[in-house]
């Protein structure tokens, strides 16, 4: 092959891995309509399971959170001020991530949190969701369509403005 040749193919097939690579940073965050997966774990804060399919007709934050995340033990009391405050018009879920109970158990009592919240000590529901990082948070409509997919810490202000933009409220 000759070099004019091979510095086409090379070229073209940078272009063409930049273009990939600028898709993906793009989509960072976007969220397919056919994002939501079943959530039906054993109860973390109580008896019984969680199930999200329970709250269908109703906008839902789910939180994925685990006791030996900084940001986690952070931004949930928050959590339970915006759950108190959209009491009735929206949802809140956790789901504790890759932990223990004790240490899930004692975040919650020390944050105030008072929303159901599931136990997930395999990881299987975020691997169904391919989530990435600690916390990560879920929005998801009254119709049980995915809108919205957020890592890393929400203050009370943020997460309060994503409600707000992703349900209407």
């Amino acid at each position: 092959m000759s070099t004019r040749r091979t510095r086409w193919w090379a070229a073209g097939g940078a272009a063409l891995f930049g273009l990939v690579v600028v898709a993906l940073v793009l989509s960072r965050g976007a969220v397919s309509p056919a994002g939501v997966q079943p959530i039906e774990l054993p109860r973390l804060n109580g008896e019984g399971t969680v199930s999200l399919a329970s709250y269908r007709g109703q906008p839902v934050v789910v939180n994925f959170f685990a006791s030996w995340c900084i940001p986690c033990r952070k931004e949930l009391p928050a959590f339970q001020a915006v759950a108190d405050r959209f009491e009735g018009r929206v949802a809140f879920l956790g789901v504790n991530h890759q932990d223990n109970r004790e240490g899930a158990l004692a975040l919650l009592a020390d944050a105030g949190v008072r929303y159901p919240a599931g136990y997930d000590p395999d990881g299987l529901v975020a691997t169904a969701y391919g989530l990435f990082g600690m916390p990560t948070t879920l929005f998801v409509s009254a119709d049980g369509q995915l809108v919205a997919k957020h890592t890393g810490e929400l203050t009370q202000a943020k997460l309060e403005e994503m409600i707000a933009d992703r349900f209407g409220l």
